[in-house]
């Protein structure tokens, strides 16, 4: 049995990860904020997780978070957000808080930190606030790897049950039967099922190379399901999982895109929400490619994904919405 101390508990992949945890009979601690849901903060005491109130923030809590974890998985971040210093604010100084609290032990303990691919786009430095964030979040625990062994996995788009992102934005379209692609030319993707996202932080948790100043690889890691999907090869997978024929793609071309977002980000104001889909993701959507291998992962973690998109998309209908029309 290990002490694990989970950031970002009450999140969409914290609830799968804390489950997989306690099913496997770990000790978890979760640092959550005072603002958490009460329904998942519930979940969480049932489960028999000690949950210390804290914030990355601020550094409030953290002490006490850190004292007694022999590994740590960081998946606390803020993913929309209405400025980019919004995002550095949560990302990347946060994450410099949670490394320099750990990396103050006197027995440091292993870190896994869940990035994202949108950290490590196809060419070029990233393309979004999100991304850049997230990278700064993997430069500050480089910083302190000679002393903190730190691992980095950095997953695609995530979906499964819980999601409150992905599926909701796709399925009034795939009930339509006309869905919006976003750019003119194809679009290829990489995703993987949450199941095997905490799949592949638990086997970073324990082996696998851990990050070094001197070699950009080491201790990086990306992991999917193994294939590059199309937008259409999605929207089919979804409509077919409902019980529908294929759908009519529409692309739409790039400025009608960043339009829509900026009307979003307005109606978000006055709603007085911040929505998913807003400029900086407007900007991920122009690159033409979100894949990345898995060699890496398979060779030096042993992951390997078993979830495939139709069947993961066919239990999310079937369990989540009861695969109504």
């Amino acid at each position: 049995m290990r002490r694990f101390l989970v950031t970002g508990a009450t999140g969409f992949v914290g609830r799968s990860l804390v489950r997989r945890l306690r099913a496997d009979g770990h000790a978890v601690t979760a640092l959550v904020r005072v603002s958490s849901s009460p329904r998942w903060r519930h979940e969480l005491d049932r489960l028999g997780v000690d949950c210390v109130e804290g914030d990355l923030e601020t550094g409030a809590g953290l002490p006490d978070a850190v004292a007694a974890a022999d590994r740590v998985i960081h998946l606390a971040a803020l993913v929309k957000a209405r400025t980019a210093a919004d995002y550095f604010r949560v990302n990347a100084e946060g994450t410099r808080r949670l490394v320099s609290a750990l990396a103050a032990r006197p027995d440091p303990p292993r870190l896994v930190v869940c990035s994202s691919l949108a950290a490590s786009p196809t060419a070029g430095p990233p393309v979004s606030y999100y991304g850049l964030s997230k990278l700064a979040a993997e430069t500050a625990a480089r910083r302190v790897a000679r002393r903190l062994p730190v691992v980095i996995v950095r997953p695609p788009i995530v979906y499964g049950p819980g999601d409150t992102e992905f599926l909701p934005s796709l399925l009034p379209m795939a009930r339509l039967g006309v869905m919006l692609k976003g750019g003119l030319g194809p679009r290829r993707f990489c995703l993987i099922h949450v199941s095997d996202l905490c799949t592949a932080l638990l086997a970073a948790a324990e082996r696998g190379r851990t990050v070094r100043q001197d070699d950009p690889a080491a201790g990086v890691y990306t992991v999917c399901d193994g294939v590059e999907h199309s937008a259409e090869d999605i929207c089919l997978a979804l409509t077919r999982a409902l019980g529908r024929r294929p759908p009519l793609v529409i692309p739409v071309p790039g400025p009608l895109v960043e339009l829509a977002a900026a009307g979003a980000e307005v109606v978000g104001r006055v709603r007085g929400t911040v929505p998913i889909f807003n400029r900086d993701k407007a900007r991920e959507m122009r690159c033409p490619s979100w894949t990345c291998p898995t060699g890496r992962a398979a060779a030096e973690l042993g992951f390997q994904a078993r979830t495939t998109l139709q069947h993961g998309l066919a239990a999310l209908v079937r369990d989540e919405i009861g695969g109504s029309p």
